[in-house]
Protein backbone atom coordinates (compact mmCIF):
# COMPACT_ATOMS: atom_id res chain seq x y z
CA UNK A 1 0.00 0.00 0.00
CA UNK A 2 1.41 3.24 -1.10
CA UNK A 3 1.18 6.66 1.03
CA UNK A 4 -1.70 7.80 -0.80
CA UNK A 5 -3.81 4.61 -0.52
CA UNK A 6 -2.73 4.20 3.15
CA UNK A 7 -3.79 8.24 3.60
CA UNK A 8 -7.24 7.44 1.90
CA UNK A 9 -8.12 4.87 4.22
CA UNK A 10 -6.85 6.64 6.84
CA UNK A 11 -9.03 10.06 6.41
CA UNK A 12 -12.10 7.25 5.30
CA UNK A 13 -11.86 6.21 8.81
CA UNK A 14 -11.30 9.34 10.54
CA UNK A 15 -14.64 11.38 8.70
CA UNK A 16 -16.39 7.67 9.37
CA UNK A 17 -15.58 7.44 12.80
CA UNK A 18 -17.11 11.25 13.94
CA UNK A 19 -20.46 10.32 11.41
CA UNK A 20 -19.30 13.45 9.10
CA UNK A 21 -21.36 13.44 5.59
CA UNK A 22 -20.93 16.04 3.26
CA UNK A 23 -23.41 18.86 3.62
CA UNK A 24 -26.20 18.92 1.53
CA UNK A 25 -25.62 15.78 -0.49
CA UNK A 26 -25.59 13.95 2.63
CA UNK A 27 -22.51 11.27 1.24
CA UNK A 28 -19.74 10.15 3.11
CA UNK A 29 -17.62 13.08 3.78
CA UNK A 30 -14.42 10.54 1.99
CA UNK A 31 -15.41 12.10 -1.22
CA UNK A 32 -14.24 15.71 -0.83
CA UNK A 33 -11.17 14.96 -0.38
CA UNK A 34 -10.50 12.24 -2.63
CA UNK A 35 -11.97 14.72 -5.34
CA UNK A 36 -9.10 17.58 -3.85
CA UNK A 37 -6.33 14.47 -4.10
CA UNK A 38 -7.72 14.22 -7.83
CA UNK A 39 -7.04 18.13 -8.44
CA UNK A 40 -3.66 17.98 -7.23
CA UNK A 41 -2.74 14.88 -8.88
CA UNK A 42 -3.25 16.22 -12.12
CA UNK A 43 -1.52 19.62 -11.46
CA UNK A 44 1.60 17.19 -10.82
CA UNK A 45 1.52 16.94 -6.94
CA UNK A 46 3.62 14.73 -5.26
CA UNK A 47 2.50 11.83 -3.31
CA UNK A 48 3.11 13.49 -0.66
CA UNK A 49 1.45 16.43 -1.81
CA UNK A 50 -1.92 14.47 -2.53
CA UNK A 51 -1.78 12.43 0.48
CA UNK A 52 -1.81 15.62 2.68
CA UNK A 53 -5.01 16.55 0.19
CA UNK A 54 -6.62 13.26 0.84
CA UNK A 55 -5.77 14.29 5.10
CA UNK A 56 -6.74 17.62 4.53
CA UNK A 57 -9.56 17.76 6.83
CA UNK A 58 -8.71 15.13 9.49
CA UNK A 59 -7.38 17.76 12.36
CA UNK A 60 -9.99 19.93 11.61
CA UNK A 61 -12.94 18.09 11.72
CA UNK A 62 -11.94 14.15 13.00
CA UNK A 63 -10.16 13.28 16.47
CA UNK A 64 -6.79 13.06 14.55
CA UNK A 65 -4.09 14.74 15.52
CA UNK A 66 -0.59 16.24 14.05
CA UNK A 67 0.65 14.11 16.29
CA UNK A 68 -0.72 11.02 14.40
CA UNK A 69 -0.17 12.52 10.61
CA UNK A 70 3.13 13.09 12.08
CA UNK A 71 3.77 9.56 13.11
CA UNK A 72 2.09 7.57 9.96
CA UNK A 73 2.94 9.45 7.18
CA UNK A 74 5.91 11.97 8.36
CA UNK A 75 6.74 15.25 8.60
CA UNK A 76 6.33 16.65 5.31
CA UNK A 77 2.59 15.48 4.74
CA UNK A 78 1.71 16.22 8.65
CA UNK A 79 3.58 19.81 7.96
CA UNK A 80 1.24 20.70 5.16
CA UNK A 81 -2.37 18.96 6.66
CA UNK A 82 -1.64 21.32 9.71
CA UNK A 83 -0.80 24.44 7.46
CA UNK A 84 -4.44 23.72 5.76
CA UNK A 85 -6.32 23.34 8.86
CA UNK A 86 -8.32 26.31 10.48
CA UNK A 87 -7.11 27.33 13.48
CA UNK A 88 -10.22 29.65 15.11
CA UNK A 89 -12.57 27.90 17.90
CA UNK A 90 -16.40 28.80 17.85
CA UNK A 91 -14.70 30.69 21.17
CA UNK A 92 -12.93 33.23 19.24
CA UNK A 93 -15.93 35.38 18.55
CA UNK A 94 -18.17 35.55 15.04
CA UNK A 95 -17.85 34.05 11.64
CA UNK A 96 -15.93 37.23 10.60
CA UNK A 97 -13.48 37.11 13.11
CA UNK A 98 -12.99 33.46 13.37
CA UNK A 99 -12.19 34.24 9.33
CA UNK A 100 -9.74 36.55 9.83
CA UNK A 101 -7.98 34.80 12.21
CA UNK A 102 -8.10 31.54 9.63
CA UNK A 103 -7.03 33.76 6.80
CA UNK A 104 -4.25 35.33 9.03
CA UNK A 105 -2.85 31.62 10.00
CA UNK A 106 -2.87 30.23 6.06
CA UNK A 107 -1.18 33.31 5.38
CA UNK A 108 1.85 32.90 7.80
CA UNK A 109 1.72 28.95 7.62
CA UNK A 110 1.06 28.09 3.26
CA UNK A 111 4.04 27.29 1.37
CA UNK A 112 4.58 26.50 -2.45
CA UNK A 113 2.93 23.01 -2.04
CA UNK A 114 0.47 23.59 0.36
CA UNK A 115 -1.25 26.40 -1.68
CA UNK A 116 -1.82 24.23 -4.12
CA UNK A 117 -3.64 21.54 -2.16
CA UNK A 118 -5.70 25.00 -0.92
CA UNK A 119 -7.11 25.96 -4.33
CA UNK A 120 -7.88 22.55 -5.18
CA UNK A 121 -9.65 22.82 -1.60
CA UNK A 122 -10.83 25.82 -2.82
CA UNK A 123 -12.37 24.86 -6.08
CA UNK A 124 -14.26 21.44 -5.20
CA UNK A 125 -16.09 23.39 -2.56
CA UNK A 126 -17.25 26.32 -4.75
CA UNK A 127 -18.33 24.27 -7.83
CA UNK A 128 -21.66 23.48 -6.42
CA UNK A 129 -22.04 25.55 -3.61
CA UNK A 130 -24.59 27.97 -5.65
CA UNK A 131 -26.82 24.41 -6.83
CA UNK A 132 -27.74 24.42 -3.17
CA UNK A 133 -27.50 27.29 -0.90
CA UNK A 134 -27.77 30.32 -2.92
CA UNK A 135 -28.34 32.47 0.51
CA UNK A 136 -25.18 31.21 1.74
CA UNK A 137 -23.40 31.47 -1.31
CA UNK A 138 -23.56 34.99 -1.36
CA UNK A 139 -21.33 34.80 2.03
CA UNK A 140 -18.85 31.96 1.15
CA UNK A 141 -18.25 33.13 -2.43
CA UNK A 142 -17.13 36.75 -1.05
CA UNK A 143 -15.01 35.22 1.14
CA UNK A 144 -13.17 32.93 -1.11
CA UNK A 145 -12.93 35.90 -3.80
CA UNK A 146 -11.36 38.14 -0.43
CA UNK A 147 -8.87 34.53 0.45
CA UNK A 148 -7.69 34.26 -3.22
CA UNK A 149 -6.16 38.16 -3.47
CA UNK A 150 -5.18 37.45 0.32
CA UNK A 151 -3.51 34.41 0.35
CA UNK A 152 -2.21 33.77 -3.25
CA UNK A 153 -1.37 37.61 -4.77
CA UNK A 154 2.68 37.39 -5.93
CA UNK A 155 2.64 34.25 -3.70
CA UNK A 156 4.52 31.24 -4.76
CA UNK A 157 2.46 28.68 -5.96
CA UNK A 158 3.63 25.51 -7.22
CA UNK A 159 5.21 21.54 -6.99
CA UNK A 160 8.96 22.56 -6.90
CA UNK A 161 11.58 25.40 -7.08
CA UNK A 162 12.15 25.12 -10.81
CA UNK A 163 8.39 24.92 -11.48
CA UNK A 164 8.17 28.74 -9.96
CA UNK A 165 11.42 29.85 -11.78
CA UNK A 166 10.10 28.11 -15.08
CA UNK A 167 6.45 30.15 -14.94
CA UNK A 168 6.14 33.41 -16.52
CA UNK A 169 2.42 33.78 -15.92
CA UNK A 170 -0.28 32.63 -13.08
CA UNK A 171 -0.37 29.55 -12.00
CA UNK A 172 -3.13 27.50 -13.95
CA UNK A 173 -4.78 26.25 -10.91
CA UNK A 174 -5.56 30.09 -9.31
CA UNK A 175 -6.75 30.80 -12.67
CA UNK A 176 -8.97 28.09 -12.68
CA UNK A 177 -9.98 29.00 -8.59
CA UNK A 178 -10.47 32.56 -9.88
CA UNK A 179 -12.94 31.28 -13.09
CA UNK A 180 -14.71 29.02 -10.51
CA UNK A 181 -15.62 31.73 -8.14
CA UNK A 182 -16.39 33.92 -10.69
CA UNK A 183 -18.56 31.43 -12.45
CA UNK A 184 -20.59 31.03 -9.26
CA UNK A 185 -20.82 34.36 -8.62
CA UNK A 186 -22.67 34.90 -12.13
CA UNK A 187 -25.25 32.15 -11.28
CA UNK A 188 -26.86 34.20 -8.49
CA UNK A 189 -28.95 36.47 -8.34
CA UNK A 190 -28.64 40.06 -8.94
CA UNK A 191 -29.74 40.86 -5.28
CA UNK A 192 -27.42 38.30 -3.93
CA UNK A 193 -24.39 38.44 -6.10
CA UNK A 194 -24.45 42.91 -5.08
CA UNK A 195 -24.78 41.68 -1.34
CA UNK A 196 -21.92 38.90 -1.67
CA UNK A 197 -19.89 41.99 -3.81
CA UNK A 198 -20.27 44.48 -0.24
CA UNK A 199 -19.47 41.54 2.10
CA UNK A 200 -15.98 41.17 0.11
CA UNK A 201 -15.64 45.02 -0.22
CA UNK A 202 -16.33 44.87 3.78
CA UNK A 203 -14.18 42.30 4.07
CA UNK A 204 -11.01 44.17 1.68
CA UNK A 205 -11.75 47.15 4.26
CA UNK A 206 -11.32 45.88 7.23
CA UNK A 207 -7.96 43.83 6.61
CA UNK A 208 -6.43 46.86 5.14
CA UNK A 209 -7.45 48.30 8.37
CA UNK A 210 -5.79 45.62 10.37
CA UNK A 211 -2.84 45.33 7.80
CA UNK A 212 -1.85 48.96 8.42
Amino acid sequence: MNIVEKAQMFAAGAHAGVGQKRKYTGEDYIHHPVAVAEIVRKHGGTDEMVAAAMLHDTIEDTQVTFGHIFSLFGDRVAEMVDALSNKAKKKDGNRETRFFINVKALRERLDMQSRVIKLADLIHNTQSITWYDQKFAAQYLAEKAFMLRALFTDAEIGVSGEEIESRTGDHPLLIEAEKTVATALSQLPDELFLKSDRINAGLMEKWKSMEA
